[in-house]
């Protein structure tokens, strides 16, 4: 009979330690969604829980860096039947954290003990309606509105910012199906794009690296008259020699095809050649956020730091 008892204890201790090396950590950030515009004052929305049951903790990213400010969590996601006290929700806003609209990357990390890290990061395009980071007052009294397909558009729509004077604007608007409600999806007399930056973090290569130390900067500069650009990177703290360095194109959290070969002696500080030249299809891409550098390395052959491609500051 001891031995029975012996037999089960062992099984129980087995069992105990598999679930615990497959604990794992589950994160679903619902807003903003992929692709999403991002206007004034809105929130990073989502639920993240541990598979064992451990405390997690979330932190808000911003174009590819993480903040130190800690996210409350959790509250009651009663949809999320394997853990209901999972959600999280923090207002942001769009306005002022960004102040050039234009492509930009929000996301969130998630950790927990004895856990590998989660990084969920999402483009989105931010707005600024009028030109303004905050709107004061919002006139349609002689603005006139329409139906295009799925959007609403408004023609003459009179915004004043702070402290500003009144700016007449088109806008359009369509249902947003993460947040459940009707959001601005254009804007007219927002300023053209050139110029371009990027953080280059570990964090955000896809698949993940063995080393997340390397860190660094990239810039880019379109001249939309014929879509030739210019650009160089910095990187440092990589495993080892930088080997490539490229411009790839797709959204954060997925790994996309080489578009651009940086060149240089050392490619770690590595330049676009001369003339290199983007597609239509690719400058569109640009403009939603879903270009990025990356940085390769012996020991990361896929890549151990990447940088997705955002709007610069302006200056």
């Amino acid at each position: 009979m001891k031995k029975g008892w012996l037999w089960t204890i062992t099984l129980g201790a087995v069992f105990l330690s598999v679930s615990a090396a497959q604990a794992a950590l589950v994160v679903t950030l619902e807003e903003p969604a992929a692709g999403q515009t991002g206007v004034g004052l809105s929130t990073i929305r989502g639920f993240a829980y541990d598979t064992g049951g451990k405390v997690v903790t979330i932190k808000p990213r911003f174009d590819g860096v993480t903040f130190d400010t800690v996210l409350s969590c959790c509250d009651l996601r009663q949809d999320v039947t394997a853990e209901p006290d999972s959600g999280f929700n923090s207002s942001i806003n769009y306005g002022t954290l960004f102040t050039t609209p234009g492509p930009h990357v929000v996301g969130v990390e998630v950790s927990a003990s004895n856990e590998d890290t989660v990084v969920v990061d999402h483009a989105v395009v931010v707005l600024h309606p009028g030109n303004a980071s905050f709107v004061t007052n919002f006139d349609l009294s002689a603005a006139s509105c329409s139906i295009q397909g799925n959007q609403v558009v408004l023609n003459g729509a009179a915004l004043t910012s702070t402290g500003g004077t009144p700016v007449t604007t088109n806008l359009t608007a369509a249902y947003a199906t993460n947040s459940q409600s009707l959001v601005f999806t254009s804007v007219s007399g927002a300023p053209t794009l050139t110029n371009f930056t990027a953080n280059i973090t570990g964090s955000q290569e896809v698949p993940p690296p063995t080393s997340l130390t390397g860190t660094g900067t990239g810039t880019l500069v379109l001249n939309r008259s014929n879509n030739t650009i210019t650009c160089n990177i910095t990187v440092s703290n990589l495993s080892g020699p930088a080997i490539a360095a490229h411009i790839h194109q797709a959204p954060p959290g997925e790994a996309g095809a080489i578009i651009v070969g940086l060149t240089g002696s050392d490619l770690s500080q590595g330049t676009c050649p001369a003339g290199a030249t983007l597609t239509a299809a690719q400058v569109t891409a640009l403009d939603q956020g879903n270009l990025y550098f990356n940085v390769h390395t012996t020991a990361n052959m896929a890549g151990e730091a990447r940088g997705q491609i955002v709007a610069a500051a302006a200056p």
